[in-house]
């Protein structure tokens, strides 16, 4: 196999996009760029320079009828769930199978490739302070489906380290599956149709910084990303500053980094 480089993971990854896009305008699927692609897009109109990934929301009735329409071929595989209970996310995945990516914490005994994430754009309770409350019980169940992923406490202080290592015990008895679950679930509780807050709840990595007013993704506008047109959502700024704070300013050198940790090969 031969190891890629960051370019052309980003050329191979931008192919991805390509074609999940020309999916959804086939299918009427809505989609908005969101995150660090979001965030590329309107600082740099592509990827960060030193990131390597593409992210985008879909808002839940067309995540599923997504999930529902996608084929599978020989070179693009639709990584979820809900057809594999191998793959332990509660979003979904588009990957390359062209190429294989080496991740720790996403292997869980899979073959992937080279991959977009595909997060479900949800509903938050209306009231605010509910909804703040949603959000916690989402962080705190993604904590304990991380705390499946390890294999020891990842701490260097000994004393969190030990109260880890409980929680990883009762976490594993209970296992990765149930946190997903518990994550979709949770993520599913409210319509999104006529909701006053959407973010992307299954995957609550932000807390409340992503409880979002409806009125973001109120409907799509063109952004232009590494030469192509692509969908974003109308309220972009109030996306990104919420997420990131003042976003336009590029961050000090010693922060440009990726925050992912993985290889990736040619077949």
């Amino acid at each position: 196999m031969q190891e890629l480089t960051l370019q052309e993971i980003k050329q191979i990854e931008l192919e991805i996009l390509k074609t999940f896009h020309a999916f959804c305008e086939e299918n009427n699927i809505r989609y908005f760029l969101s995150h660090g692609t979001l965030l590329g897009t309107i600082r740099y109109k592509g990827f960060i320079p030193w990131d390597d990934d593409v992210d985008v929301l879909v808002p839940r009735e067309d995540y599923d009828r997504l999930l529902s329409l996608f084929k599978d071929n020989e070179q693009y595989k639709l990584l979820h769930f809900e057809k594999d209970e191998q793959f332990l996310f509660p979003y979904a995945k588009l990957c390359d199978m062209t190429t294989r990516k080496i991740e720790n914490d996403m292997e869980d005994g899979l073959a992937v490739g080279l991959d977009m994430d595909i997060f479900p754009l949800d509903a938050w309770d209306a009231d605010k302070e509910k909804a703040k409350k949603e959000s916690k019980r989402q962080r705190k169940a993604l904590f304990r489906l991380g705390l499946t992923k390890l294999d020891k406490p990842d701490s260097h202080h000994p004393i969190k380290r030990f109260v880890k290592g409980i929680l990883m015990i009762f976490a594993k008895m209970k296992g990765s599956k149930h946190y997903v679950r518990k994550l979709m679930k949770e993520a599913r509780k409210h319509p999104y149709e006529g909701s006053k807050y959407l973010g992307g709840k299954a995957w609550n990595v932000y807390g409340n910084r992503d409880i979002l007013p409806a009125e973001v993704f109120d409907h799509p506008i063109e952004l232009e990303f590494e030469g192509h047109k692509f969908w974003g959502p109308v309220g972009y700024d109030a996306f990104l500053s919420s997420l990131y704070g003042n976003y336009l300013p590029e961050p000090p050198p010693e922060k440009r980094k990726t925050h992912h940790n993985f290889k990736a090969y040619k077949l």
